[in-house]
């Protein structure tokens, strides 16, 4: 069987709530020739305090019903956080939200970024080189919360199996920042004794951002275990955490398929980004996750996609704004390299 088609993002920065953007950039995408755009709920005002926002809603639909050859399917705000401890009540009406703006537009796939345990300023600053650090949420507080993270999902995947969607959970890069800190707990002592006792020793990964490393996520859907809950494949993501944390990039491939129900297709070099995660300075270095077109970086997307043979859903392309004059040029390559690797 064949893949379901070819999409584009409507990136949620540009548009910035501006359905006047949203109907020119359909325009184009329609032009090119795409078959599905993933429409971002953040990027045009969709939820409002946590509900949907019915005025934006009416207007989003008109626009929406100008461009009868393209289909959607939505990506969650990046910032909704299941595993979110102190607002998860605000968190999870959006998501439920999100799911009613799919149904809405008649989106099969919902797409949400996998949960964390936030590090915020009060980890990452100075107080990271201090006694300080001994406040960071051990690993019982980080498995509660991926514990709630599924216990919630299989409960709004009802929700979403009434409405037709599909949610599917995408895979991280790495925060090289956090990882830092977990490796500075783990290992600090004084006097040979271990001042972070709580926290489990020796060889751990993605600590907080499980979705960092694919056989994590993988066991998180198993245990979810609804139909209607899978994983994005956001490739560029799994490249870049791959060489950072270090597993097997095919292979994990290779594990994730059986739950992949949506990819995301970009390239990059492999390179983690730091704490300056600015565009402007990161291309020119080649580093973090750049968005760029498939071709471009280091991925090696045949092999990618050979791995993938019997994916029957849609290819995403999820690139930056600043190559849109290179879209069409990118929709080729895909197309052809789709067809090479016998998915098109």
């Amino acid at each position: 069987m064949a893949i379901k088609g070819i999409g584009i993002n409507a990136h949620a920065s540009r548009l910035d709530g501006s359905l006047e953007i949203l109907e020119h950039d359909l325009a184009h995408f329609q032009r090119i020739g795409f078959d599905y755009v993933e429409i971002p709920v953040h990027g045009v005002d969709a939820i409002l305090n946590g509900r949907l926002n019915l005025r934006q809603m009416k207007r989003i639909k008109e626009v929406l019903a100008r461009f009868p050859r393209l289909k959607y399917t939505v990506h969650c705000s990046n910032w909704l956080n299941l595993m979110e401890a102190e607002e998860f009540p605000l968190h999870r009406s959006i998501f439920e939200a999100s799911i009613d703006f799919a149904g809405e537009i008649e989106a099969e796939i919902l797409v949400y970024h996998s949960g964390k345990v936030e590090l915020g300023d009060e980890y990452l600053g100075q107080a990271a080189f201090t006694r300080e650090l001994l406040s960071i949420p051990d690993r019982a507080f980080v498995e509660e919360r991926e514990r709630v993270e599924r216990e919630t999902l299989a409960e709004l995947a009802e929700i979403a199996e009434r409405k037709g969607v599909t949610i599917c959970v995408e895979n991280a890069d790495p925060r090289v920042d956090e990882e830092a800190v977990w490796e500075l707990a783990r290992r600090v002592r004084v006097n040979g004794v271990d001042l972070f006792y709580r926290i489990a020793p020796g060889g751990d990964i993605a600590v907080y951002n499980y979705g960092g490393v694919l056989e994590h996520l993988v066991r998180q859907i198993e245990v979810v275990g609804r139909d209607n809950v899978g994983i994005t494949l956001d490739v560029g993501h799994a490249y870049i955490a791959s060489i950072y944390y270090g597993f097997d990039f095919l292979d994990a491939i290779s594990l994730a398929k059986p739950f992949v129900k949506h990819i995301h297709a970009h390239d990059n070099f492999g390179k983690p980004a730091g704490l300056d995660r600015r565009q402007i300075i990161l291309v020119a270095e080649g580093k973090g996750d750049l968005h760029m077109p498939v071709g471009w970086g280091g991925i090696p997307y045949r092999e990618v996609f050979s791995r993938l043979q019997g994916y029957e859903g849609i290819i995403l392309l999820e690139l930056k704004p600043r190559y849109g004059p290179y879209l069409e040029d990118a929709l080729l390559g895909v197309r052809d390299l789709l067809e090479e690797c016998g998915l098109a």
